[in-house]
């Protein structure tokens, strides 16, 4: 089978199996039950209802941003969101992003060979890296159509592949929503889910800036193995 034949190719984040969405439902169901035990999951989600109700109801526009991108995304965000709140109001904001981000790490071990379909990705006829840089590039420009990223440019050489990211609709959406920690949890998301792929599409990823993270652009960059510079401690 050819790298384009797969159901994964060309695809957004949408396009996500079945399968890996169940997974993350049940690490979210359960990391929400030992936080706050099996009698206060009932009203927690009440809790959550109530906060995406508000949320759509005092930033409109903000709610409007996030369905340009799609339906299922305006209701992630502000589910993520709701959940944010919740926990900032007792909390704090730094105990409540690093719940989240722990519970994005987590799915990321489950997403991100889902996403990319690495079983199938990895007996693909041909070279696996040059698969790989293929798969990414229809992704990429996938998500640009769709209008999650903004791809400014895509620079493929000899055993590396670039891809500049000038915009990312977390970020529009997690700001207009007074909620910017929310856009982070991709990137932390990428930073736990490409080690658990790299080694199969025989590949090492840099990317030392994000929009997310204060940077005026993402750079993904992947390159063949052992051909990367010694900087993956710089990864956001």
């Amino acid at each position: 089978m050819k790298v384009e034949e797969l159901s994964q190719y060309g695809k957004t984040l949408s396009g996500l199996p079945k399968e890996a969405l169940k997974k993350q439902k049940a690490i979210v169901l359960r990391e929400i039950r030992t936080k706050y035990g099996l009698l206060g999951i009932l009203p927690f989600f009440i809790k959550i209802l109530l906060g995406q109700k508000a949320l759509k109801e005092n930033y409109p526009e903000a709610y409007h941003e996030a369905l340009n991108v799609s339906e299922n995304a305006a209701k992630e965000i502000t589910m993520l969101i709701s959940i944010f709140n919740i926990i900032a109001r007792k909390e704090g904001k730094e105990n409540a992003y690093n719940f989240l981000k722990n519970i994005f790490q987590e799915v990321a071990r489950y997403s991100m060979p889902a996403l990319y379909q690495i079983d199938d990705l990895a007996k693909c006829e041909g070279d696996v890296f040059e698969n790989f840089v293929k798969f990414n590039i229809a992704w990429f420009n996938a998500m640009n159509d769709e209008g999650t990223w903004i791809v400014d440019n895509i620079e493929e050489e000899k055993d590396k592949l670039i891809i500049i990211v000038t915009e990312c609709a977390n970020c529009v959406v997690g700001k207009a929503f007074d909620c910017p920690e929310i856009a982070k949890l991709g990137c932390d998301h990428d930073l736990a889910g490409y080690p658990v792929i790299l080694d199969r599409v025989n590949a090492e990823f840099r990317r030392p800036h994000t929009i997310a993270k204060g940077d005026e652009y993402c750079d993904f960059m992947f390159y063949r193995k052992g051909t990367a510079p010694d900087t993956e401690h710089l990864n956001k």
